[in-house]
């Protein structure tokens, strides 16, 4: 048995299983309006980080900067960091 489906919408498929197109920017206004909402972004603490909130900073980033290199967390010690999100 095949773990693909296929369904067919007006006269063309989808596959899942391989999708063609990139749905990740559906869930953009999920994130932005529901988890910003329960971050208390004040209280986020980061173990190793090499610049005092950086870590922060990084979770702080919006939908639309997620691909920006800035702002960038670096580890002060090793390649371990551990970030406290309350």
């Amino acid at each position: 048995m095949s773990s693909h489906h296929h369904h067919d919408h007006d006269g063309h498929s989808h596959g899942h299983g391989h999708d063609e197109h990139d749905h990740s920017h559906d869930l953009e206004p999920a994130l932005q309006s529901n988890l910003y909402k329960q971050i208390d972004f004040e209280g986020i603490t980061t173990l190793n980080e090499a610049e005092p909130r950086s870590g922060a900073a990084v979770v702080k980033k919006t939908w639309a900067q997620r691909l920006d290199d800035a702002p960038e967390l670096e580890s002060d010690a090793d390649e371990q960091l551990l970030i406290h999100v309350p």
